[in-house]
């Protein structure tokens, strides 16, 4: 049995420079930019996969009527994610502007 030896805390000196490589502007926004361009484009590939189901469906080709309907629901929870992405970020806005400078 292997017991691994307690390691130190790191000092203030180590988490501030962490901190300093880490907390870029320009990361942050691309972060940002890619959660949200990514959720617009699921909703946006789920939405095309429901109207091809419904196309499919009302045309004869399919009768698989489970499918779409979880279809529809993963269209509809990715809407809902892009919404909740949208208020939060207008949350922010709003934040920062009733800050004081």
């Amino acid at each position: 049995m292997f017991i691994e030896p307690i390691r130190p805390i790191k000092g203030i000196g180590e988490i501030s420079d962490l901190q300093k490589s880490s907390n870029s502007k320009e990361k942050n926004e691309l972060l940002f930019k890619s959660i949200f361009e990514g959720a617009l484009n699921n909703y946006v590939d789920a939405e095309a996969q429901v109207d091809e189901d419904i196309y499919k469906l009302s045309v004869g080709e399919s009768d698989d009527l489970h499918n779409l309907m979880i279809n529809t629901k993963k269209a509809e929870m990715s809407l809902d994610l892009v919404i909740q992405l949208r208020n939060k970020a207008l949350d922010a806005y709003n934040e920062i502007m009733r800050m004081g400078v």
